[in-house]
């Protein structure tokens, strides 16, 4: 395999990467037999095989007791969900790109978006969606979508009606993000920060060279401010806050923390969560002399000994994680605090402890295992409650609200 030259971080940031990498390698041991960080790691990594470790094969202990609420059915694959400070639920199905809100006792309205034709081939389509943090005054929501006609993934911010029965005056803030002919690997996470900034997870498109090709915003982690500048921790002023990823679908905040948490899809091996270090490369390089090879380490230290290493990795077979959230709320008892990851491909809910640092992940349960069919999104809510979306298709989706069981 013939790695691809990129230009090295600024020196203001190389010290924090450098820092990163030694970190997360002395936390390359957890208590979970499931995984922790890699340290980057020289190859695909094999399951330990440990019982309730996520590669085994073996099912997760089973988490904290839960209540499910059904607030929406008959979606087609909701790929993401927000919530207003009016309890308002919005909600966009990814082949169609229609958008929905749903109002307390189960109202549900179309929100008019003029998105034009929605490439809706493979995982692509109308995908991330999330609200200003200001969005009380500013009413501005933000989507990513695969564009038929441009031919790209792009994110636009939006002006919501008070009603929510339009999205208005649209600005592209990012385009160019690649999609591919069959839409494989579009990503397209939205992380709206308390500070006014948004990161968003790209996917690698399939594509080779982009993952390892600063001039790509795919495959990366993107920093920009709701103007889509960039942002001022971003390598070289060029929106790229991290590279080297393959198919980022998640992204959190930490709460009581500046400590933000990616989610990415492996290829047959090793999902990762991940903590970001601006600047930094995660390691994917499927570039070999033209073509996509997925047959390479999700962190290829080989190839990239600065590559930052998993806080937590599936190991075989993998997981598929969607969405992720963190639990913030004293009801969700010892869990308080931990990450919530959507799975997929196992259909569950796989909870994580993370370290003090966000270098390695403790332990890991499961809930709502098997109970509703493919799991894509997680979005918190006030009162410590989650929506939690389904991916199963065919009109069968609903959006679900998760609670800690009373008593």
């Amino acid at each position: 395999m013939s790695s691809i030259d990129v230009p090295r971080p600024p020196a203001r940031l190389a010290a924090l990467v450098a820092a990163a990498a030694v970190t997360l390698t002395a936390c390359s041991t957890t208590a979970d037999p499931g995984g922790g960080g890699t340290g980057g790691g020289s190859g695909s990594s094999a399951s330990t095989g440990a019982p309730g470790s996520p590669g085994s094969g073996r099912p997760l202990p089973p988490g904290p007791a839960v209540e499910v609420e059904t607030v929406a059915d008959g979606l087609t694959i909701p790929w993401d969900v927000v919530r207003d400070p009016e309890g308002v639920i919005v909600t966009g199905e990814r082949g169609s790109g229609t958008l929905h809100a749903i109002r307390e006792g189960g109202e549900r309205t179309v929100v008019e978006a003029d998105v034009g034709e929605v490439y809706d081939r493979g995982e692509s389509g109308l995908m991330g969606i999330a609200l200003a943090a200001d969005f009380a005054t500013s009413r501005e929501v933000y989507t990513c979508h695969s564009d038929a006609a441009a031919g790209d993934n792009r994110v636009t911010a939006w002006t919501a009606a008070e009603d929510w029965s339009a999205l208005d005056s649209p600005r592209v803030l990012v385009d160019g993000i690649l999609l591919a002919e069959r839409g494989l690997h579009s990503g397209c996470r939205i992380l709206a920060h308390p500070d006014g900034t948004l990161y968003i997870g790209t996917g690698d498109a399939f594509t080779g060279p982009a993952p390892q090709d600063l001039d790509s915003l795919s495959g990366k982690i993107l920093h920009v401010t709701r103007t889509g500048a960039p942002a001022d921790d971003t390598i070289d002023d060029s929106r790229v806050l991290t590279y080297g990823h393959r198919n980022v679908q998640g992204l959190a905040l930490r709460p009581d923390s500046e400590q933000i948490v990616s989610a990415e899809h492996g290829p047959d091996v090793d999902d990762e969560v991940n903590l970001v270090v601006p600047g930094a490369n995660y390691g994917w390089n499927p570039g070999s002399d033209g073509r996509y090879d997925q047959n390479v380490p999700m962190t290829d230290a080989r190839a990239f000994p600065e590559a930052v290493g998993a806080s937590w990795r599936s190991g075989a077979p993998t997981l598929a994680p969607g969405g992720i959230a963190f639990l913030d709320d004293a009801a969700w008892g010892e869990w308080d605090g931990a990450l919530a990851v959507a799975m997929l491909k196992t259909s569950q809910i796989v909870l994580m402890t993370l370290s003090d640092d966000g270098t390695s992940v403790t332990r890991t349960a499961a809930i709502l295992r098997g109970e509703h069919g493919r799991l894509r999104s997680i979005t918190p809510e006030p009162g410590g409650s989650l929506l939690v979306t389904t991916s199963n298709g065919g009109g069968e989706d609903e959006i679900l609200r998760v609670r800690p069981a009373a008593g």
